[in-house]
């Protein structure tokens, strides 16, 4: 557990500078799309859960860049094309020590955790169908391993599986939540 803290609070660090470029970036630019569109003149915004949702997103995918382009891994430029070799092998070795078991929890928990934001984003922005999550997911992670090519990383199509399920299971977890609250609803509008 003491690993994925440390995971998640070197994601946050070490993007943070990069945040606080991109933040002020975007909030003009919504900004200037709100007014052109007409939303601030009526003093009003149509949502203002769905901006702070965007808001997030974009603080979100500011961090996921800074994690696969510009943090330092200390990695070598390999690429694996083989389906499953690394998350098999991670399986296998993961009981034989407790960095094995580290790097377990960092590869392949973290590949689909990662990605979980993009399927509940892409459900509650767009409604999309399970399927064009999927794509999405893979296209997103495809455009990361390609761009990691040129960089020190390795480029692993077992991370395109990963992040696909990841984009999967969050938009089962956004549309089972959203299911759920329209069921209670439902039973508190039977109850009054």
């Amino acid at each position: 557990m003491k690993n994925i803290t440390e995971f998640v609070f070197s994601f946050l660090t070490d993007g943070f500078p990069f945040v606080l470029i991109v933040l002020p970036m975007y909030v003009i630019l919504r900004m200037i799309y709100l007014g052109l569109k007409g939303s601030i003149k009526r003093k009003k915004l149509d949502d203002p859960f769905r901006e702070v949702v965007m808001l997030m997103f974009v603080i979100y995918l500011t961090l996921l860049f800074v994690q696969t382009w510009v943090v330092d891994t200390g990695g070598a430029n390999e690429i694996n094309l083989i389906p499953f070799s690394i998350i098999r092998e991670q399986i296998i070795s993961r009981n034989h020590s407790d960095s094995s078991y580290r790097l377990f929890l960092l590869n392949i928990l973290g590949n689909i955790g990662v990605f979980v934001p993009i399927g509940m984003c892409l459900a509650y922005f767009y409604q999309s169908s399970v399927r064009k999550t999927a794509l999405a997911g893979f296209c997103l992670s495809l455009v990361i391993e390609l761009g990691q090519l040129p960089l020190d990383r390795t480029s692993d199509v077992d991370d395109l599986i990963l992040n696909t399920s990841g984009a999967i299971i969050g938009w089962l977890i956004y549309i089972t939540l959203v299911w759920f609250m329209r069921k209670m609803k439902k039973a508190e509008y039977i109850r009054s």
